[in-house]
Order: C-alpha cells, then sequence, then structure tokens
C-alpha cells in the first residue's frame, strides 16, 4: 500500500508539472507565455495575451490534472488518506513544475479539479462566491490568493456537511501551498524590484 501511494503521488506530480499554459501558448501563438502580459504561467494570463478558446483549453486541462491524479489515486484502492498527499502533490506540480525549472501557476484549477472529485457539494456551493470574487476584488488580488481565501470557507463547510476529518484537512493543507505560492511570487517581486522602488 505504502508502495503504490508512493507511485501515485509521483505520477501525480508529474501530471501536475505538464505545464499547461506554456504549451498552449506555444501552439496557438508560438509565444512563451513566461515572456508576455504578467508573465504568469496561469489561465488568466493565457486568456487576455492568447485569447478566449486558448484560455479555456488552458482552465479545462489544469482542472482534469488535478481530476485525473485523484481519479487515479482511487483506481488504485488508494485509502481515503493517501488521496491528500496525492492531491497535494498534483497541485505542488503546478505551482513548482518540473519541467520548467519549477516555476508555474497559482494552483488554483488543479485545486478546483481536485475539489470537484474529493467534494463536489462544497465546491459547488463556492462556485458563485468565487465567480463574484474573482470578477471584483480578484482582479486586484489575483486568483491564486482569490482561491486562498475562498478554501478557508470551504473548511467550515466540509465540517457542517460532515466530511471525513482527511476531506476537511484537504482545504487546510491547499490553502496553506496556494498561500506559500502567492507569498513566494510576491517576495521575489519585491527582491527584483529596483530598491529605489522599495
Amino acid at each position: 500500500m505504502i508502495a503504490s501511494a508512493t507511485l501515485a503521488a509521483v505520477m501525480a506530480y508529474l501530471l501536475g508539472s505538464i505545464p499547461t499554459a506554456y504549451l498552449v501558448a506555444r501552439c496557438f501563438k508560438g509565444v512563451d507565455i513566461r515572456e508576455v502580459g504578467d508573465r504568469n504561467m496561469g489561465a488568466k494570463n493565457v486568456f487576455r495575451e492568447i485569447g478566449r478558446t486558448a484560455g479555456v483549453m488552458t482552465v479545462a486541462v489544469d482542472v482534469g490534472k488535478g481530476s485525473a491524479a485523484v481519479l487515479l489515486a482511487q483506481a488504485l484502492a488508494l485509502p481515503l488518506a493517501a488521496l491528500v498527499p496525492v492531491g497535494l502533490a498534483a497541485v505542488s506540480g503546478h505551482i513548482w513544475p518540473l519541467y520548467l525549472r519549477f516555476r508555474g501557476g497559482s494552483g488554483f484549477a488543479t485545486t478546483l479539479g481536485i475539489l470537484i472529485v474529493l467534494l463536489p457539494r462544497e465546491a459547488a456551493i463556492l462556485a458563485i462566491p468565487f465567480a463574484v470574487l474573482s470578477s471584483t476584488v480578484g482582479r486586484r488580488i489575483g486568483m491564486g490568493l482569490s482561491a486562498a481565501l475562498l478554501l478557508v470557507p470551504l473548511i467550515l463547510i466540509s465540517l457542517w456537511l460532515g466530511e471525513p476529518v482527511e476531506l476537511v484537512l484537504l482545504p487546510v493543507a491547499l490553502a496553506a501551498l496556494v498561500a506559500a505560492r502567492v507569498y513566494h511570487k510576491e517576495a521575489a517581486q519585491f527582491i527584483a524590484r529596483p530598491r529605489a522602488l522599495r
């Protein structure tokens, strides 16, 4: 069982590492998404710089990466406790992809894919609040931080709906992971900023 769980986590990380935004931008316009727009490896930058079709494709594949990682673990008949690290491995792969020197996107779409499979009721409940948040405040604070903020009430909803403790802990771990990525990105931007502008 330990070997199967480890294999599933490794495969989830490699799956999450697939740089969807980079590949879609290359296929559609032959550009490096890391060098245009806000240089973010996320669907938002693809929407803005490459186009709506490319953006939708990026979101769909990134969501699919998270769902596929968890479904694979379920197919291996892994216990519920093992699904949490598998999901985290998939999101970690998206945030820190092996194939692009560990510089990826915010991890929100991949997180959503995991939640759709493991916490579908909670994901449905928060769908409208997220749409409102991302179209208002989210435009300024970013999709990653918006997702991290909504994962907090997701914990409470999971408790209210009586989910197993492993699934209640899942949003906690995902929120910490997404927040770590947001903090790391902001710290890197601060360091790169000219001293006179700090």
